[in-house]
């Protein structure tokens, strides 16, 4: 016997015959048919794959160019930078205000109670010396500068000296002090001056530059007294007259009181 495969014309008779012989077999029964019909054609499809070789099973596997491509990646798109509108106003930082310079203020010397030169001529006193206060507990302020030298026969006034020093007059009434006269008309000396620095010395031009309310005063018949002539202020309600030396116009005498006028005479 002969046991060699069947080769060219009889396997492909051998084939059809088998095929032939499957699908007379597969004649329809009772039962599932889906079944029966899957498993003859199974068969068949296995002996076609079996005489085509494995050049068909090659063509099943899938080539290079079948094969799925890699994901391509995905560009990150960088965020464009926002631009301020051409238009937009620009706002400058302010600039820090410059801070002014205080205009410097003149200053007097600390008041001290044995020096006239630190004591000040205002509306209501001189130095320790106020206008409406006890006549002698005004004057014994005075003790610390000045010797009491008052030689008038005028038991209302006072006169206080001191070598070097321009002396003070106090003039009471009724034991309540009512004027404070600094300077008799003597020699400058040191001693007491206005808030302004001005007093015995000072000039009429210096005077009317510090105070421009200065008003001329007048005796009783409204004219001024042509040999010694005097300028008043008003400050607090009182009096600050400066009465110039005769025929000069600088001052001699600087007087505090309700009065503008200052008397002629004060131990007359």
């Amino acid at each position: 016997m002969d046991s060699e495969p069947p080769q060219g014309d009889d396997l492909r008779r051998l084939l059809v015959t088998m095929k032939q012989d499957v699908l007379a077999r597969a004649t329809p029964r009772r039962g599932p048919r889906r079944r029966r019909s899957g498993i003859a054609i199974g068969v068949v499809t296995a002996l076609l794959l079996g005489a085509a070789g494995g050049s068909v099973a090659l063509g099943l596997i899938p080539g290079q160019e079948d094969r799925a491509s890699a994901p391509a990646a995905t560009a990150t798109t960088e965020p464009m930078p926002t631009r301020s509108p051409d238009g937009a106003p620009v706002v400058d930082s302010p600039s820090p205000t410059p801070t002014p310079t205080p205009t410097p203020t003149a200053t007097r010397p600390p008041y001290a109670s044995d020096d006239p030169r630190t004591w000040t001529i205002s509306g209501t006193e001189v130095g320790p010396v106020a206008l409406g206060g006890a006549v002698t507990e005004e004057t014994d302020d005075l003790t610390a500068a000045f010797a009491d030298d008052s030689n008038c026969p005028n038991p209302n006034v006072s006169w206080w000296t001191a070598d070097g020093r321009t002396p003070i007059i106090v003039l009471g009434q009724n034991g309540v002090v009512t004027g404070i006269a600094v300077g008799d008309f003597s020699a400058d000396q040191p001693g007491p001056t206005t808030a302004e620095g001005l007093g015995v010395g000072s000039t009429l031009a210096e005077l009317r530059a510090a105070y421009p309310d200065l008003t001329p005063v007048t005796g009783a018949d409204g004219q001024v007294a042509s040999g010694t002539p005097a300028w008043t202020i008003v400050r607090q309600g009182h009096h600050i007259t400066f009465s110039m030396r005769p025929d000069t116009t600088v001052t001699g005498s600087v007087w505090v009181s309700d009065e503008a006028q200052e008397p002629y005479e004060f131990c007359g």
